[in-house]
């Protein structure tokens, strides 16, 4: 039997979760998440790994006699504000072995996030969750509709109405959002501003120095929700950056790469490395997969020891650095007039030429370069799937709050976005939602598909689309 780990995941902001919590989810084999953590990082789970919402102790504990390693996720800490301790003695009347991993609770980050010390030498020695007497700082959790009353029960246990006090609106967020105000007038100021949703109430003198500690609000994508629909498992330095600007980043992969099988059309192109001159690699993925495929079948690096090496875009070249390899070209260039233009200057009569790519993409390239004389093979290695959640994920999204900015990395993901809504409601549905696109070829295929692009990397990857966002901002 296997020991089950209940895991805090901290307030949200994925940057404030505990290394062990990190190394928990890189290790299970069966993931489980509770209502209110979020899934900011569940990127971090293995390929093979099971991943749904919690549905009962009961399942864990049927899947933990099976040996698996099993974790489930809370918010914040799984035994304060969560259910953790009730899953805890289920397990332990089961004879489950079990761990508990602490996490950071919003009550204790947002107020920092925001500028806000809960403690100051000679003004604040007490910190008070929740409606606690005597308490020099007092934060507490409301729900929305009810932060008047939040505000009165306060007032009506002795507060002073002048007490320097704060709303955190999305707490422990990168878009989290502070109004400030005496206690007295702190309801009336959120209902100026038509604020609402889930809060924290500080008071307590660390917020008179909120407005010159709080560093998150100054950052350039303070307040903005940003939707990335790139694959799950190339997001992590894309959402890092967007968060270090202040983004509210809402993941919703529109993007699910399946690896081909190993057959025999692969080992015939893995033979002939040897003698395949050039090998064009479009995309991070088609590295990837490939590699995997050459170590399967007993190869690795050393099989391209006579192939010049082409890698469009720099993280495609970066991918086969990674694995040791220089690519005699580099190109920005995404599309195959750009590679063979890119090409010009290379004697291409009687080449042989290897493409691993997705299953279904352009078809320029092979003939622009047959045309010169080359002899092209075009090896697909992975299709670009949809996940079968993205549709479900993204109406419930513009239905409700929607986001301020939409990113698309690549064609593909634009053409499942869009075929998630009903054609004739897609732009009423976006509402005033801003398309960013990395690179002129994806903002092609957005604007046939009816979308208007008004954000476009010049750098043709994820930096460069974080950077052009961040530009479109400080223009506002």
């Amino acid at each position: 039997m296997s020991k089950v780990k209940l895991v805090g995941v901290g307030p949200g902001h994925p940057g404030l979760a505990t290394v062990q919590a990190i190394e928990a989810i890189k290790d299970a084999d069966v993931i489980r998440h509770s209502d209110g953590c979020g899934v900011g990082l569940l990127h971090l789970a293995a390929a093979h790994a099971d991943v749904a919402a919690f549905q009962s102790t009961d399942e864990i504990v049927r899947m933990a006699r099976t040996g698996q390693k099993i974790t489930v996720l809370f918010p914040g800490n799984p035994y304060a504000f969560s259910n953790g301790s009730a899953v805890a003695e289920k397990l332990e009347r089961a004879s489950v072995d079990f761990e508990a991993i602490p996490g950071l609770i919003v009550e204790l980050a947002a107020p920092v996030m925001a500028g806000i010390p809960l403690t100051i030498e000679g003004q604040s020695a007490s910190i008070g969750l929740g409606l606690v007497k005597g308490a020099e700082t007092v934060v507490l959790r409301l729900a929305s509709g009810w932060w008047e009353s939040g505000i009165s029960a306060l007032l009506a246990d002795g507060r002073a109405s002048d007490t320097p006090a704060a709303l955190i609106l999305n707490p422990g967020q990168s878009g989290q959002h502070r109004v400030s105000a005496p206690l007295g007038e702190l309801a009336r100021k959120a209902a100026t501003y038509g604020l609402r949703g889930d809060a924290l109430l500080v008071l307590g003198p660390g917020v008179a120095l909120a407005e010159r500690l709080d560093t998150m609000s100054k950052r350039p994508l303070h307040g903005m929700r940003v939707l990335i629909t790139r694959a799950r498992h190339q997001v992590d330095p894309f959402r890092r950056e967007l968060v270090d600007l202040g983004a509210s980043v809402v993941e919703i992969p529109t993007l699910q790469v399946q690896p081909m099988p190993i057959d025999d059309r692969v080992h015939k192109a893995i033979a002939h490395l040897e003698r395949t001159a050039l090998v064009i690699f479009a995309s991070a993925n088609a590295v990837e997969i490939f590699f995997q495929m050459l170590l399967t079948s007993g190869g690795d690096a050393r099989a391209f020891h006579g192939s010049k090496l082409c890698a469009i875009g720099h993280e495609t070249a970066e991918s086969l650095e990674g694995h040791g390899l220089r690519p005699e070209l580099i190109t920005s260039e995404y599309t195959a007039e750009g590679l063979a233009k890119a090409l010009e200057g290379w004697e291409m009569q009687g080449m042989r030429v290897l493409v691993p790519r997705a299953e279904v993409a352009r078809d320029a390239l092979p003939s622009l370069l047959a045309n010169r004389g080359a002899e092209v093979e075009i090896l697909p290695v992975y299709q670009a799937m949809c996940p079968p959640e993205a549709g479900d994920a993204l109406l419930r999204l513009f239905n409700s709050e929607g986001v301020d900015v939409i990113t698309f990395t690549s064609s593909s993901t634009v053409y499942n976005f869009v075929r998630a809504f009903p054609e004739d409601r897609l732009p009423a549905v976006l509402g005033d939602a801003e398309i960013a696109c990395m690179g002129p070829v994806t903002a092609d295929t957005a604007r046939k598909l009816g979308l208007t692009v008004s954000i476009i990397a010049r750098e043709y990857t994820t930096h460069g689309l974080v950077q052009a966002i961040a530009e479109s901002a400080a223009r506002k």
